[in-house]
């Protein structure tokens, strides 16, 4: 007799009686390993939140330009659209936990060649965009890892909680990240900030190293023999994901998003220097306001694990930040800084609770085979908003930022009303109770144990698959 879902360990049911629980939330640190990876991840993350701000205000410095800005962003972009899918692929066929040390070491070197070159006065716009090229590569190969390693030590029912206590601890180094890294600049200089990074990327690989190797590892050879070719195992991933209506639709939702909203923050700096007539540290502070909203947003998002309508609160999310871009031009034309402030707060917690909820429909719709290469598809949404850092940043030369930031807006805001209308049932249904039966896990043990996949049943989908046959 099969055993009833609503007895089997780490199971919360879902659906109109499901309630928000934080404390339901907080059950993904009893596992030892995701302390060990969202430890890692906090000294890395607040790593890359003073490094956004050191880059773009040396980059405005070296040229007092929205394009020159826009296009270090590029910098980064460029990499993550042409390496995300590697990285999937790496991240499906290697040890994930090695690829995230790798990765972090590499950006830790990165930032310490940066630093050096910003204090000998070598740094050019120039080599600024190289070191960018370098960091973006070595995120595309790395990050598609970490969300699924994250994902697969804790289990299929409290997905959702791991990712979003790992978003809550990008956006709590938000709130004193981008802060400290301007009242640094200010009382020191700006390779104080490179100097700081590197190091807190040192400190993210020791951590990262209590972790042990062979943790989220999936059967994908058939009957251990020869594997399909890299390339080969990337057109898999993407039919797959073009074959399936649901991961096919969270794409393009996030897509939309990555397209139009995100850039703004690439604009903040001329923003802040140009249109608010203030600095570094201002700058800084708006950084972290919109962190403690986007920390709000990733801890009560973590608190719909068992909630059935996460597609509506996605949508909804979508809506509020399109109509948060247009509030910063407005209310900070009206109200100066204290406008952007506020509109900051908003921003930061719809578009976190928006690109949290993404992420984990992703991860419980996909297969846990295809985990890596799914997420590099899903990165390669994320190497938009620095893609379109530049373009944008040269309208915003001609017609202004603030001008800007309403056309952003308006554009989420259509973009969210016509994906409610290609798909309604996505948006206004309830998601239907997801469970991996090729896992099993215990809160109280640990770290779950993956049942052996079945070879032959592997070996056929990537068949079909390499053959374009649907699903």
């Amino acid at each position: 007799m099969t055993e009833p879902m609503a007895s089997r360990p780490g199971f919360r049911p879902t659906g109109p009686s499901a309630k928000p629980s934080f404390r339901a939330a907080l059950d993904v640190f009893r596992v030892r390993n995701y302390r060990y990876l969202w430890a890692s991840s906090l000294f890395s993350f607040t790593g890359m939140q003073m490094q956004q701000v050191a880059r773009a205000l040396l980059a405005w410095q070296l040229t007092h330009s929205f394009g020159a800005v826009g296009a270090i962003s590029l910098s980064f972009g460029l990499p993550m659209m042409l390496f995300s899918l590697v990285g999937g692929s790496l991240a499906d066929r290697f040890e994930k936990r090695n690829l995230s040390l790798v990765s972090q070491l590499v950006t830790a070197a990165l930032a310490l060649i940066n630093a050096v070159m910003v204090m000998t006065g070598t740094i050019t716009f120039e080599w600024l965009f190289v070191l960018g090229l370098g960091g973006g590569t070595s995120i595309a190969l790395g990050m598609p890892a970490r969300a699924p390693l994250m994902a697969q030590v804790v289990g299929p029912q409290n997905v959702m909680s791991a990712m979003a206590m790992s978003n809550a601890a990008m956006n709590a180094t938000r709130l004193f990240g981008p802060a400290v890294a301007g009242v640094m600049v200010g009382a020191w200089n700006l390779e104080s900030v490179y100097f700081l990074q590197a190091g807190l990327y040192v400190i993210s690989c020791l951590t990262l190293l209590a972790v042990p190797t062979g943790l989220g590892n999936v059967a994908m050879g058939p009957m251990g023999g020869k594997r399909a070719s890299m390339f080969a195992e990337i057109g898999a991933g993407l039919r797959y994901v073009a074959s399936d209506p649901r991961l096919r639709l969270l794409n393009i939702s996030m897509l939309s998003v990555s397209f139009f909203a995100m850039p703004y923050v690439m604009l903040l700096a001329g923003f802040v220097y140009e249109e608010l007539g203030m600095g570094e540290f201002e700058f800084g502070l708006l950084q972290s306001v919109s962190g403690a909203g986007a920390l709000i947003g990733s801890l009560g998002i973590a608190t719909l694990a068992a909630f059935d309508r996460k597609g509506l609160v996605q949508w909804i999310a979508g809506i509020v930040g399109g109509l948060g871009l247009v509030g910063l031009a407005l209310a900070s034309n009206a109200f100066g800084f204290a406008g952007a402030i506020a509109m900051m707060l908003v921003l930061g917690l719809a578009l976190t609770a928006y690109q949290t909820l993404n992420s984990t429909l992703i991860i419980d719709a996909a297969r846990p085979e295809y985990y890596g290469r799914v997420m590099s598809i899903n990165m390669l949404s994320f190497s938009a908003m620095p893609l379109m850092a530049f373009p944008l940043g040269r309208i915003a030369d001609v017609i202004g930022v603030q001008e800007m930031f309403i056309a952003q807006g308006l554009i989420v805001i259509s973009c969210m009303l016509l994906l409610a209308m290609i798909n309604p049932a996505h948006t206004f249904g309830r998601l239907a109770p997801s469970f991996d039966a090729g896992v099993v896990f215990d809160r109280q043990a640990g770290p779950p144990a993956r049942l052996p996949a079945n070879p032959a049943l592997v070996r056929e989908e990537e068949e079909r698959l390499a053959a374009g046959r649907p699903l």
